[in-house]
């Protein structure tokens, strides 16, 4: 056995040196012979429907070597008018701003925009639905045109209604306009009855916007088809083998004549789970006869990629004096953009109460169509949402009643058991451990500072909790006895944020070798077993148990045909860094090379030692995650300063701990970012009023708080060593902590993100006026 234990070690990035020194092919680096440059055509309206599409002016320009339209679509690819998918290219009708309307491949980039600026487009302008209340007119024209879903259905309304049998889900519920796209209702006991209990009751509305992800790298995509049936893409996305299948299934495509190569990925954070835009480069490709690159600008992004959602969650909620939770009533709606998402709403509706024990409750959840860009997932996506309103609230009924925050959440929180929304029982959580490591941290037990300083500035401190369900995989996974004695792991896993360093600790300590004999490989859907997407914070809780799989069958391999040779029982076998000797003379081992030599030489012994992994879907472990924020408010300005912030987490087992803390320092501070500053701006023409980071606001490096870590390990689900999520936990809380440090500070709450100094200002005026 090794000396020292790879699980657990800080160990640095595998893949550092080659990332600070330039090295590592990312989605743009690519280079082919004979490669051209593709760009679409944006629609500039809102919705509108396309009368006609001229293309012969940009067709003849010079060095333009192919325009497509939808009428390049084959086929054989099949129309689903609900999914955003299959609207990579409009048809009949546009129904956001930058949906693309044509694409073309020129000799070289100013060629190419000179040909989108020579198609000449007709358009019939529609009325364009940009706000809840204009969407949920019952008589408001509809979004989507066409009946069918992303799932194939003949509708895309869907309703869903769980219930007990003290509760009851109302038919009057159900929305009748025809752009909500899905409506989720969650109801268990006597909720008047249980507000009758209460002696305090909270109301408010908390309205998040349409943030971006905030990735680096925007989209990029290359295609080449290297031969006349078949197509190599290389693409920045964050799930190969759904890439493969987003291709095959808007294209019409068989998948085995689509090879795809995820390249390294500056930044996703659910913005680039399947990619978007690849199709449109494998068209452009083929009519062009020449390997096409696509690559995004900002603006583009921002405009026509698809942002995390916008949402506004009416909620009332009740307590005793004794400081138990009674009822909680909420009413949520979730801005989708032009297409469905089909599960962000109704992850929102059917965990908002999760986190605590309330008696009664009846969540009502509608996803609205709207005319803007689609949305899809963003770290925890919903999640950061549904803090800001239930921690919020949490807060005020504290306060009301004269409770600790504190000590209020550490009474109401759930517990292992405890019904779900759903009904079924809470799993194994560190729910408790993380609150009560934050409670003995100096960011809690040291006093706080008077709220109006001698510095003039207003001070606050706030406090939330937090949690994310995740993805459960299932995932597959190789691990080879490789020349020179290595160990390789072969995985289709995009590595998004390091993964592959602690894939590579867990493989290790499953052989009992040290951590540098093992390799970690990528490879395409083509050559290695399944792979659930970089994702839901699956990689190593999923993907981590196939590779620990595949390397125990290979120890078990390594042991069977090492045990023959020696003549002994495998239990008399052990192993380090150089091979597998026997316990009782260390002297008498296998080199890994020789056993690698053993089993593939001309007269060898035995086959190639190859370890299989396949982990079905693993167990539910939910992570949490628990914030405390120090804030300053300039009272003129309205300026809100982030000083210090303490992040507590529970990882079930920290494989590396180095890692684990760069996740949760950079989820706190994406989760600070939507709290102040991040909006993008829609009017009502569903326009993108901000699309370049000139105006719309992220953080730099000054704005970013000293941030402490806290790795709490509680035992739960059946992750490799115990091993839970960790990426998007922190991503919850921290945009409910900073709201509520505000609200400590000047006195009154700002439920709208985000918390600009107008905000501040209008807030602190109406406190000002109340007194």
């Amino acid at each position: 056995m090794a000396d020292k234990k790879a699980v657990g070690q800080s160990l640095p990035r595998i893949d550092a040196m080659e990332k600070v020194r330039g090295q590592a092919i990312f989605a743009a680096d690519i280079k082919l012979p004979g490669l051209i440059v593709g760009k679409f055509l944006p629609s500039p309206h809102a919705h509108a429907e396309i009368l006609a599409i001229d293309t012969s002016k940009a067709e003849t320009l010079p060095g333009v070597r192919a325009v497509i339209t939808a009428s390049d679509v084959p086929d054989t690819a099949v129309y689903n008018p609900a999914s955003r998918f299959h609207g990579f290219l409009a048809r009949r009708f546009a129904v956001f701003a930058g949906q693309a309307i044509a694409a073309v491949a020129a000799d070289d980039l100013a060629t190419a925009e000179e040909a989108l600026d020579l198609i000449e487009v007709t358009y019939q302008l529609l009325p364009v639905v940009h706000s809840f209340e204009e969407a949920l007119r019952p008589d408001c024209v509809p979004v989507m045109h066409g009946s069918a879903t992303a799932s194939g259905d003949s509708t895309a309304h869907t309703q869903v209604i769980i219930t007990d049998k003290n509760s009851a889900g109302s038919d009057e519920e159900i929305d009748r306009s025809p752009n909500v796209a899905d409506e989720n209702v969650f109801s268990h006991g006597d909720l008047e009855s249980a507000f009758a209990q209460s002696d305090a009751i909270v109301e408010y509305s908390y309205t998040v916007p349409t943030v971006h992800q905030g990735y680096i790298e925007p989209h990029a995509v290359t295609a080449h088809w290297d031969r006349p049936d078949h197509v190599t893409v290389w693409e920045c996305v964050q799930g190969a083998f759904d890439a493969r299948n987003l291709i095959a299934e808007t294209l019409g495509m068989p998948h085995g004549k689509i090879t795809l190569n995820s390249t390294e990925i500056g930044g996703g954070f659910g913005g680039k789970g399947e990619g978007i835009f690849a199709p449109l480069a494998v068209l452009l490709a083929k009519k062009a006869g020449r390997p096409v690159q696509l690559v995004l600008t900002r603006q583009e992004e921002l405009i026509g990629a698809n942002p995390a959602p916008c949402s506004l969650i009416r909620l009332k909620a009740g307590a005793t004096q004794d400081g138990s939770l009674t009822a909680v009533e909420a009413d949520i709606l979730v801005d989708a953009g032009a297409f469905p998402t089909g599960w962000i709403m109704s992850n929102i509706t059917a965990t908002l109460r999760d986190n605590y024990r309330f008696q009664a409750w009846h969540l009502r959840g509608r996803e609205v169509l709207t005319n803007k860009a689609s949305v899809t997932s963003y770290r925890a996506p919903g999640s950061p949402n549904l803090s800001f309103a239930i921690e919020s609230h949490i807060d005020e009924l504290a306060h009301r009643l004269g409770i600790n925050p504190m000590s209020f959440r550490q009474q109401n929180v759930i517990r292992k058991g405890d019904p779900l929304t759903n009904m079924e029982p809470q799993s194994p959580i560190g729910a408790e451990e993380v609150l009560a490591a934050l409670a003995k941290h100096p960011a809690w037990t040291q006093p706080a500072y008077e709220r109006l300083g001698v510095d003039g500035l207003l001070h606050g401190r706030g406090l939330a909790l937090g949690s994310w369900a995740g993805g459960t995989g299932p995932a597959g996974a190789l691990a080879i006895l490789d020349a020179g004695g290595q160990i390789r792991i072969v995985l289709g896993t995009v590595d998004l944020s390091g993964s592959f360093t602690s894939l590579a600790q867990i493989a290790a300590d499953a052989i009992g070798t040290s951590y540098d004999q093992v390799v970690i490989s990528k490879a395409s859907p083509d050559f290695a077993p399944f792979a659930p997407m970089s994702a839901g914070s699956q990689t190593i809780y999923a993907m981590g148990a196939a590779v620990k799989e595949a390397a125990l069958d290979l120890r078990a391999k390594i042991f069977h045909y090492v045990a023959h040779d020696f003549q002994v029982n495998e239990n008399e076998l052990g192993v380090d860094e150089k091979g597998v000797y026997l316990l009782a003379q260390p002297s008498k081992r296998h080199a890994f090379e020789t056993l690698y030599q053993l089993g593939t030489q001309w007269f060898a012994e035995y086959g190639p030692l190859v370890g299989q992994g396949s982990a079905p879907q693993r167990q539910r472990a939910p992570g949490y995650a628990a914030c405390i924020a120090d804030v300053t408010v300039n009272p003129r300005t309205g300026k809100v300063n982030v000083n210090h912030l303490a992040v507590a987490q529970d990882v079930g087992k920290a494989i590396n701990p180095l890692l684990i803390e760069g996740q949760m320092q950079g989820g706190v501070t994406q989760s600070i970012s939507m709290a102040l500053w991040e909006e993008l701006l829609y009017d009502q023409e569903g326009q993108v009023r901000n699309p370049s980071l000139l105006d719309y606001r992220m953080p730099t490096a000054g704005d970013v708080p000293m941030i402490d870590t806290i790795i709490v390990e509680v035992p739960g689900g059946d992750g490799p060593y115990g091993a839970k999520l960790v990426g998007e936990p922190p991503m919850v809380p921290a945009v409910a902590a900073v709201a509520n440090a505000v609200t400590a500070a000047i006195g009154a709450r700002v439920c709208d993100l985000p918390i600009t100094p107008e905000r501040i200002w209008r807030a602190l005026h109406r406190v000002n006026s109340e007194d």
